[in-house]
């Protein structure tokens, strides 16, 4: 059932996705260390952790278990991307971190997409 809270959790989950796509993609490009780690602690992680919240608000407003395998997998590959973002910040971004960012949010697009559950 779709109600006004929904919509405004769905809201927020957007906002927090799109802040930790553009804050990766920021430390990604950056030239300057400092402007990665800045991208990286202020915008990524900070949009991950409102998506993160706005995930659980929608699981729990939709009585689905935190259990399904595509919200797990969603939660583990989107760790692993910021895992990925955090190392660059530190290291300097490489084109392998690039690859491996961009095969992390594919791998949660398709688990948010095709929706795979245990026992299927």
């Amino acid at each position: 059932m779709e109600t006004p809270a929904v919509h405004l959790v769905l809201l927020a989950k957007f906002a927090g996705v799109m802040l930790f796509i553009a804050g990766s993609g920021a430390s990604l490009l950056a030239k300057t260390r400092e402007e990665r780690r800045r991208a990286t602690h202020q915008i990524a992680s900070t949009g991950l952790f409102i998506a993160w919240c706005g995930g659980f608000a929608l699981a729990t407003l939709s009585a689905i278990p935190l259990t399904e395998l595509w919200i797990l997998l969603g939660l583990g590959l989107s760790l692993a991307a910021h895992v990925v973002v955090v190392t660059a910040a530190e290291r300097g971004a490489g084109r392998g971190h690039v690859i491996v960012f961009a095969a992390l949010i594919l791998g949660i697009l398709a688990a948010m997409i095709f929706r795979p559950v245990f026992g299927a």
